[in-house]
């Protein structure tokens, strides 16, 4: 800190559109697909949750029995659920995934079609537009 006390700066509002690079020097890479990808609590419970999940239980049974659902283009990997790769989120998780897309201190505070981009580049669950704009405001 002594450092930089020896310099006089000024600092000063510059308007997002002005101000493009900021935006990516303030947030770093990190976001919620760090918190899925190694939350090992998480998963245990979405393996739970996916036998009574709406969209995914009938699915989800049908891989559990070691039949194959290639034409949905559903996979299981560690009897976790993936569709085209994403990890597949029960119901009930979604609005916790949600929250942290939006009000996370690391990735800023976006709205609705900027949290769906994030969403969709590692988890997946069906109308997650609609899921989203009901709960960012």
């Amino acid at each position: 800190m002594g450092f930089l006390q020896q310099f006089h700066l000024v600092i000063g509002y510059k308007m997002g559109i002005h101000n493009k690079v900021a935006d990516i020097l303030s947030r770093p890479i990190i976001n919620a697909s760090t918190m899925l990808k190694h939350n090992s609590v998480l998963h245990e419970s979405y393996i739970e949750k996916y036998a009574q999940d709406i969209d995914f239980k009938d699915v989800y049974a049908t891989l559990s029995q070691g039949k194959r659902v290639e034409e949905l283009d559903y996979h299981a990997k560690d009897r976790l659920l993936y569709h085209c790769g994403k990890l597949c989120i029960p119901q009930t998780e979604r609005v916790k995934i949600i929250r942290e897309a939006h009000t996370s201190l690391i990735l800023g505070h976006f709205w609705v079609s900027k949290i769906v981009a994030q969403l969709q580049r590692f988890c997946y669950w069906p109308k997650m537009n609609e899921t989203v704009s009901r709960y960012v405001r």
